[in-house]
């Protein structure tokens, strides 16, 4: 299975998760971080379909392509996880705009702080070498302008 099917594939399984999410916003203890959850696990399941969708024009290193299609597959279903939490949790340290008046356990503000932050970054990080491979053309290849 080629990275564009995998990426395409959890990219729709972050979508269809972000829309069942939606069902449990009531009732999270940060009803706003719980749509912020729904609403951000939709954006990156849209924008892992996205890059499903320009794989192929990504010129990369075997090595490297599979760097960026994991660091963006972990990091989205990382940071999806970790924003669902402090909904759940009802946390504010890391979301303070969304988090007003909600303050989680220390330890549940400390894991909370550690995903958005851990899983971040490879999402990034994955999304600027794909950006790299998008720059380029394959080495013989003519433009087409």
């Amino acid at each position: 299975m080629s990275f564009a099917r995998r990426l395409a594939f959890h990219g729709a399984l972050l979508f269809l998760v972000g829309l069942v999410m939606c069902i449990v916003v009531p009732y999270v203890a940060n009803p706003r971080i719980g749509l912020s959850a729904h609403t951000g696990t939709l954006l990156n399941g849209t924008v892992l379909i996205a890059l499903a969708a320009v794989w192929t024009w990504v010129v990369l290193p075997p090595a490297s392509a599979a760097v960026a299609y994991w660091m963006l597959v972990v990091g989205s279903w990382g940071g999806c996880v970790a924003l669902f939490l402090a909904g759940v949790w009802g946390t504010s340290s890391s979301t303070p705009l969304h988090g007003a008046g909600h303050h989680g356990m220390p330890w549940q503000e400390a894991i909370v702080g550690a995903g958005l932050t851990l899983f971040g970054i490879p999402v990034l990080a994955g999304a600027a070498i794909v950006v790299w491979g998008l720059r380029g053309r394959a080495s013989g290849a003519s433009r087409p302008y």
